[in-house]
Order: C-alpha cells, then sequence, then structure tokens
C-alpha cells in the first residue's frame, strides 16, 4: 500500500490516496448502492434490490458509518436503509474495500408478516473496455474447481451469457490492456440458491450483454406455487455475500519466506475450522521473525466445492453446498493486516491443479 490511505472527498466518494483509484462512491447512484471504479475509464455499480413491490430506491437511510483500518489500508462501511411501505423491510449492506478487493455482505429482515412473493437481491452494472470474459459454473460433484478459458467478448446486444437457477461461482472479465476484475459468489452458495429448499418458488441468475456493457442480474426468489390455493411463504432473514477482485495479472513464482501447501496439509475444504486454524497458527509463528520484504504464500491450488455442512458448524443439515475460495480470500485479509505490521504480506499461489 506504501503509506497511501482511502480519504473521504466528498458526496459519499472515497478514494485511495496516490493515484486516485480505486473510487468507491456510496448511495450512488441510489440509497445503499455503490459505483466502484478500480480503473480509469471502468466501473462497476450495483443494482437495486427489490423485496417484493417496492425496490431499494424508496427505501429510508437509517444508518452511514465508515470505519478504518489503523493503518488507512482497508476501509469498510455499514449501510442500513428501511423499506417503510406495507409491511416494512430492512436492507442492510457491509462494504469491506482495500486497494485490490471488495468484500460485500447483503442482508435482508424481512418479518413473517411479509409474504414473500419474490426477492431480488440486485445485481452488477460493468461498463468498460471487456475484452474477454468466462464463466466459471457450479460444479455437479465435489472437488477442486476449475477455471475455463476466457472467451471473446464479441456477443450481440441482449445476448445472453448466463442464465441458471444457482450463481456461477465466478465471473471472469479481461480488459482490452490486459487487466483482470473478477467477481465471486462467497462462500455461501445455499443461501444463493435457497429456493428449492423454501420451495414453491424459483431462483433465477442472469448474465447478458447491454450494449457495451455486461449485466449480472440476481432474483433470490420468484413464487411459482403448483396450484392457486397455496400461499406465499412469510418472510424471514436472509443473508448472501460475494466480492470483486481487480488489478494486473500475476503471477507470484517467488522467492517466498515459507509456503503452506494447503491441499497436501489439509484433506477438509478451508471452510472447516480446523483448516482456518492451522492456517492462522502457521502465520502466527512468522509474525515474531517477519521481516520487510518478505512474502509468505498458502498454495491453493483452486478453490473447493464442497457439500459438507459440518464445515459450516451446521452438523445438522446434511447438504449445504459451499465453496472454500472466498474463505481463503478473507483469511488471506486477516493475515495481511497482521503481517503488514512488519512491511511482509501473504499471497494465494493457484498454480498446479484447477
Amino acid at each position: 500500500m506504501n503509506g497511501r490511505q482511502f480519504e473521504a472527498t466528498g458526496d459519499g466518494l472515497w478514494r485511495l490516496g496516490g493515484d486516485g483509484s480505486p473510487g468507491f462512491e456510496l448511495d450512488k447512484p441510489a440509497s445503499g448502492l455503490f459505483t466502484l471504479t478500480p480503473f480509469d475509464g471502468f466501473t462497476v455499480t450495483s443494482l437495486e434490490a427489490v423485496p417484493g413491490e417496492y425496490p431499494e430506491s424508496m427505501a429510508l437511510s437509517v444508518l452511514r458509518r465508515p470505519h478504518h483500518a489503523d493503518d488507512g489500508a482497508e476501509v469498510s462501511f455499514d449501510c442500513e436503509s428501511r423499506i417503510p411501505f406495507g409491511v416494512p423491510v430492512m436492507i442492510a449492506h457491509r462494504y469491506k474495500l482495500d486497494a485490490t478487493s471488495l468484500a460485500v455482505q447483503t442482508s435482508f429482515e424481512m418479518p413473517h408478516a411479509f409474504e414473500l412473493r419474490s426477492l431480488t437481491a440486485g445485481g452488477l452494472r460493468f461498463h468498460g473496455d471487456v475484452a474477454a470474459f468466462s464463466i466459471v459454473k457450479l460444479p455437479g460433484a465435489e472437488g477442486v474447481v476449475k477455471e475455463p478459458a476466457m472467451k471473446a467478448f464479441d456477443c450481440a446486444d441482449g445476448a445472453e451469457l448466463y442464465r441458471g437457477a444457482t450463481p456461477p461461482l465466478a465471473l471472469n472479465l479481461r480488459l482490452a490492456d490486459g487487466r483482470t476484475v473478477r467477481f465471486e459468489t462467497g462462500k455461501d452458495v445455499w443461501r444463493w440458491a435457497n429456493a428449492a429448499r423454501i420451495g414453491d418458488g424459483t431462483s433465477t441468475f442472469i448474465i447478458r450483454r447491454e450494449g457495451a456493457d455486461l449485466v449480472y442480474t440476481w432474483s433470490l426468489y420468484a413464487f411459482a406455487p403448483a396450484d392457486a390455493e397455496t400461499p406465499p411463504p412469510p418472510g424471514r432473514n436472509w443473508n448472501i455475500t460475494w466480492s470483486l477482485q481487480w488489478g494486473e495479472p500475476e503471477t507470484n513464482d517467488g522467492p517466498f519466506a515459507d509456503v503452506f501447501d494447503l491441499r497436501a496439509e489439509c484433506t477438509d475444504c478451508a471452510c472447516a475450522q480446523g483448516v482456518e486454524n492451522a492456517l492462522k497458527k502457521w502465520v502466527r509463528t512468522h509474525l515474531a521473525s517477519a521481516s520487510g520484504g518478505d512474502v509468505f504464500a498458502v498454495s491453493v491450488g483452486g478453490g473447493r466445492f464442497c457439500r459438507r455442512a459440518g464445515h459450516l458448524d451446521r452438523g445438522r443439515k446434511k447438504d449445504l453446498p459451499h465453496w472454500d475460495l472466498p474463505a481463503l480470500r478473507e483469511f488471506s485479509r486477516w493475515a495481511n493486516r497482521q503481517l503488514r505490521k512488519s512491511g511482509a504480506k501473504l499471497v494465494l499461489t493457484f498454480g498446479g491443479e484447477g
């Protein structure tokens, strides 16, 4: 980070000092939403959620609270809004931003009296010079997730690049200048695809081209009963997580101060508490000796898709689809907060399988 810090520049805009990017504008284009500028000439804009009849743009602001990391390398925002019409619904976003990533948690509080006829969680609009893309689809079996090759972004206006009842695990974009932007569904894949568990409804995720833009929309639930007598399900709390990463193509091939080979050391996916504990213990053993310029690596091989609910401390459930790359990214953020104090850092490497 070279001492660069996030600064408020007015009107809800936050920028990383120095070269001025990334830029993050809160409540633009509407209440609770954001516009992210990871590079000059490229923007990612969030789309409004629609729980039932009333869209998020009609919500009243309840909370806007920023938090700075002590070293200024990260900033987070708590953002809560309330739709006051009909049965009131609360929508909360937690944004965590650093120089190369944005992590998001969105929460809906829908009271029991709320009739869950539809829930659209919003989505994203990518605007800029996209040259190629790839979509990492949900695999049919457990194991390391393989990344497909990039395809040219030369489809016709209105073309659908993806449509499914489950979200893709990731969407990769390569810009004309070679820089990359990546969307990742959070580890909580089961929450994104919860319509099947609730019943009497469907979920739909669509990636399509709109002019020069790429648009990704998230319909978590649409009431579709088998007969007219079936009532809609009651409201409930519903959380989803996701993230964005961006930057230059990287080759993290060392030299490294030490390497933790995740797939050799751990048989479980990284969502399991035991794996997280092992990773954090390994980092802590190096904190006293780490010095400026040291680079530590976790060799990942690739994200792992898994269904074992016990990894998520939900032993009573039998089947909860999840994947561990988002958990590893969260661990990496934690590790770098510790290592930055001595001028060291941690990277994830993805060579080998996957």
